[in-house]
């Protein structure tokens, strides 16, 4: 019996697949690669001159900082669920310009549940590591439930006509909450940087087409993405409107991140 071909889905893994491949054939590592996607992220972001940043699952809040050094938006929020990172990192942050919450993003206003693995495939994890998440690690043998504090990113942040957004989101398999909840914010939205998966690595999580089909449904396009040594189910895509994904300034930028130009 003739399956309809998903054209979003066949469209986006052609993209991501070339996108692979010459990252893989390329002269530069993979921690080049994920270097160059980072910087072009950060240029693109200068160029959209953002009035609001965001950070969600930002750990030690590296992005963050970064904004609030290079960028003059007004609003640097960064969003941290895990109380043990959060505690880490709350009094160094508090000498920045970095809003450092201690809350988690998804779908609910009010308290959520924090998994927090501490055993994953055999190896003990401490509870500040990058791998808390609202969803349950598929391979974790030992895992702590915590309640913290949340909020639907649409609630939490109010926006005027004027303001542009920029986010970047690693949040360990929980995109699906994360971007459910952020409704119109998502129309003042310039640019994404966002971590994926391809194969399940928590329970129930969005997989990357799954988030290409959510941003499509918004008029957003990929646009560039790399690859991460030891990790090759998981990778970083940068998503722009389509008009700026569009333009020949924007490709150009984005082929730089796999093939910058000669020196000399």
């Amino acid at each position: 019996m003739f399956k309809p071909v998903d054209t979003d889905k066949a469209q986006y893994l052609a993209w991501s697949r070339a996108w692979e491949a010459s990252a893989r054939q390329s002269s530069l590592t993979p921690k080049q690669v994920e270097r160059r996607l980072i910087g072009f992220f950060r240029r693109i972001c200068v160029r959209a001159e953002p009035t609001v940043v965001l950070e969600i699952g930002a750990h030690e809040a590296s992005f963050s900082r970064w904004a609030a050094e290079n960028l003059s938006a007004p609003r640097v929020m960064a969003f941290e669920a895990n109380p043990h990172v959060h505690a880490k990192y709350a009094d160094e942050l508090a000498a920045t310009r970095v809003d450092y919450r201690h809350l988690a993003v998804g779908p609910v206003n009010g308290e959520i549940q924090l998994n927090v693995p501490r055993l994953i495939r055999g190896s003990d994890k401490p509870l500040t590591s990058r791998m808390a998440s609202l969803g349950v690690h598929t391979q974790s043998d030992d895992n702590l439930q915590v309640t913290v504090p949340a909020v639907r990113l649409e609630d939490d942040l109010t926006l005027e006509s004027e303001d542009s957004v920029v986010a970047w989101i690693d949040v360990e398999g929980a995109n699906e909450p994360v971007l459910m909840s952020a409704g119109a914010v998502l129309s003042r939205v310039a640019a994404v940087f966002i971590e994926v998966e391809k194969e399940t690595t928590w329970e129930g999580q969005w997989l990357d087409t799954d988030v290409n089909h959510f941003f499509r449904g918004h008029g957003f396009l990929p646009v560039a993405r790399d690859v991460i040594r030891g990790r090759p189910h998981q990778y970083n895509v940068v998503f722009l409107p389509a008009e700026d994904a569009q333009r020949v300034r924007t490709a150009k930028m984005a082929a730089r991140v796999l093939h910058p130009p000669p020196k000399g």
